[in-house]
């Protein structure tokens, strides 16, 4: 077919022809001492300052935008509303970290506080979550587990117990002494265990904020990017798995010990059933009237009518205060044996710096949870502010994460991040901006200052039963794997991967490893890319001639094109990706010729006439001709590079490679399609200036070259 009635007749079709008639010379560099003072002109200026002071305190724009007659209400409704949630998750997440249940308060408290200030989003709601929690009791396990603290070289036994606890009627003070004498009686409501979970816990948090800073101010939020969403969704739907077991002995009323490491769900449940006989069926009636409760209201009322209500039912905290009531009248844990709260500090910690040495070797566990922290968290803000019509900042995202934790790790909590459901509720609720959390702290407040100790006789069960039933978007996740295998394999098996790394050895090791098995995933997918021949259909569209009808090809033209990067993991592959879809070898054709010209000598008989190489696709004769005037009729190869984002230095050797192979039994090979960073490596490395003849702006240059003279070679 004519290629020329494909589009109007181009004036340039080489790419060393286009640049020099197109391409912007270089710029030429500024002395040193300009672009310095340039520099610092620039980002001394006031201009600047504000935009800086802007960026890094963004509750200064929401403050001098806010409009107070429309959002106030609509804030102090969402904000008390995700206050009131936050009280019993904050107890129950705190209880699965293995921590005192007003530790999770404190959390709920300082972290939604701070993000005010620091935070972009305008709907996310930090506080406590389950996957942070239980990452937490994995490493208290793991150095704390039977109360004896696994310290790291170089630390006495005596620096971890060097910490006061006092308490008056209405305040807790948690302090660092300065008697270095190990506490061995404590008159609060924290036991020597606790103490020690918090400290470790506040050292844990502190250092893993201000890791999270330094991530957040050398632009390193795409950290998010390498945890692709089927590997995220795997390891959640694995922490359900560990959350739920973590919980079964408090619904079960089973006295079973804590595993930690490899193995410690299975090691759990055969614990679980070799003790099955002593179930206490007091909290097991009681988790099943509490989840029926709370599942209904959540599920079948706040769910189903979410456009009527403007606030949802509060069901948690009036499942928590009703079974605390119970507990209290009917005595559960006299005369049922069933597990509760007990004390409860009331009061705001003192402020105290933790210390950081007794981090050890659990300086990556710190690291990951705020890494796990960070990616709950902004991918939920990334959701909210797609739904909303804004931006979020992903790496001022990250310095507030890591201020939340600093924060809190002064008063005695631990790393926050953003819940989903209370996130949903705030924006649900009719939320406008951060300007609600400040009312829900307020209401997190009052029950730290004066109603947490009425929580005392509300049983473990019940906390373990809100725990629950908030993981049931993570089992739902589970309904998503069939789609997931007909949509794509290679998701499907990142998902499966992650989720049993996490569930059969732990947390910190199934992360670790669904990151490694995504980006093998994506070594594995360009070693293996897709490559086709093209053709051209209606003199408009290059397809593929294995997809599409209709499909006409040049003659004497393969087109083949390549997608996927050039590089050196799969530069043989691209070699093997010419031959193939182009159906000639160079190797098999040098044979071919040597057998011919041996049978030839042999035999004795000469040829007049031009010799005929069989072509590998039809069987026809491929005729090798020797000059210039017959070059429409030899036979060529047209690279596409359209499909090749990037090349290396063995792309170019790869390239040479083929232009040679091909070149020696006298088959032209020809570039086009390729983007402004292929054509700059081509250039860096000489390539473009030996094969410039051959590197053409884009396909359809490259087939009207085949046709007509360009004005570049007139």
């Amino acid at each position: 077919m004519d290629v020329t009635d494909m589009k109007p007749r181009r004036t340039v079709l080489r790419v060393a022809a286009f640049d020099t008639k197109f391409k912007r010379p270089p710029e030429q560099p500024k002395p040193l001492s300009q672009r310095i003072a340039t520099r610092c002109k620039d980002y001394f200026s006031k201009r600047k300052l504000i935009k800086t002071v802007y960026a890094n305190f963004p509750f200064i724009g929401v403050i001098k935008k806010y409009k107070l007659k429309e959002n106030l209400a609509n804030d102090v409704i969402s904000g008390l509303t995700v206050g009131i949630m936050q009280i019993p998750q904050g107890m129950a997440y705190a209880l699965l970290g293995s921590l005192p249940p007003i530790v999770g308060l404190y959390t709920s408290f300082f972290g939604p506080l701070i993000y005010f200030f620091l935070g972009t989003s305008r709907h996310a709601s930090m506080g406590t979550i389950a996957i942070v929690s239980l990452m937490i009791a994995s490493v208290l396990d793991a150095r704390l587990g039977n109360g004896t603290p696994t310290l790291h070289p170089g630390t006495t036994s005596s620096a971890i117990y060097n910490y006061s606890v006092t308490t008056t009627s209405s305040f807790f003070n948690v302090t660092n002494s300065t008697n270095t004498a190990p506490i061995t009686s404590v008159t609060s409501a924290f036991s020597e265990t606790d103490v020690q979970k918090i400290r470790l816990t506040a050292a844990l948090s502190f250092v893993s904020g201000f890791v999270m800073i330094f991530l957040g101010k050398i632009n390193m939020g795409l950290v998010a990017t390498y945890m692709s969403e089927p590997m995220v969704c795997g390891f959640t739907s694995a922490v359900a798995i560990h959350v739920t077991t973590s919980q079964a002995k408090h619904i079960l009323g089973i006295k079973v010990g804590r595993h930690n490491g490899v193995f410690k769900v299975i090691k759990t449940w055969i614990d679980i059933a070799k003790n099955i006989t002593t179930i206490n069926w007091a909290p097991v009636v009681t988790s099943i009237i509490c989840i029926l409760a709370i599942y209904a209201v959540k599920i079948h009322v706040n769910l189903r009518f979410k456009a009527k209500l403007k606030i949802p039912i509060p069901i948690e905290i009036i499942v928590v205060s009703i079974a605390t009531a119970i507990s209290h009248v009917a005595k559960f844990k006299t005369n049922y044996e069933v597990n509760v709260l007990e004390d409860i500090p009331s009061g705001v910690p003192a402020p105290a710096i933790p210390d950081v040495t007794l981090v050890g070797e659990s300086f990556k566990d710190a690291v990951i949870i705020g890494i796990v922290a960070f990616i709950q968290s902004v991918s939920m803000a990334k959701i909210l502010a797609r739904k909303n019509n804004y931006h979020i900042n992903p790496n001022q995202e990250m310095v507030a994460y890591g201020a939340g934790s600093v924060l809190n790790a002064v008063f005695s909590g631990y790393i926050p991040a953003a819940s989903v459901a209370r996130s949903m509720v705030q924006e649900g609720a009719g939320g406008h901006t951060q300007v609600a959390s400040l009312f829900g702290c307020l209401v997190v407040l009052v029950v730290i200052v004066a109603i947490g100790p009425l929580f005392y006789s509300l049983p473990k069960c019940v906390l373990s039963c809100v725990i629950l039933v908030n993981l049931r978007s993570m089992f739902l996740q589970f309904l998503e794997l069939k789609p997931l295998w007909k949509k794509s394999k290679y998701d499907f098996l990142i998902w499966i991967v992650t989720f049993l790394a996490t569930v059969i050895l732990d947390a910190d090791i199934g992360i670790g490893i669904g990151i490694v098995f995504s980006i093998l995933t994506v070594a594995i997918r360009t070693q293996r890319p897709d490559y086709y021949r093209e053709g051209i259909i209606d003199g408009l569209y290059i397809k593929s001639t294995q997809s599409y009808n209709q499909v006409q090809e040049e003659p004497f033209m393969k087109i083949v094109r390549f997608q996927a990067p050039l590089y050196f993991a799969n530069s043989e592959m691209f070699v093997k990706a010419v031959r193939v879809a182009s159906n000639i070898d160079p190797e098999e054709m040098k044979r071919a010729r040597k057998h011919h010209e041996k049978t030839k000598k042999d035999t004795g008989i000469s040829d007049s006439v031009e010799n005929g190489i069989p072509d590998s696709e039809t069987g026809d004769a491929i005729i090798l001709c020797q000059t210039e005037n017959n070059r429409k009729s030899r036979e060529t190869i047209l690279l596409d590079m359209e499909g090749v984002p990037f090349l290396d230095i063995v792309g170019v050797k790869t390239l040479r490679r083929v232009f040679n192979e091909y070149n020696d039994v006298d088959v032209d090979v020809m570039l086009a399609g390729c983007n402004d960073g292929v054509l700059d490596i081509l250039r860096s490395t000489d390539f473009m200036s030996e094969k410039e003849d051959c590197i053409y702006v884009d396909v359809e240059c490259a087939l009207e070259s085949r046709h007509a003279k360009p004005v570049e070679d007139q």
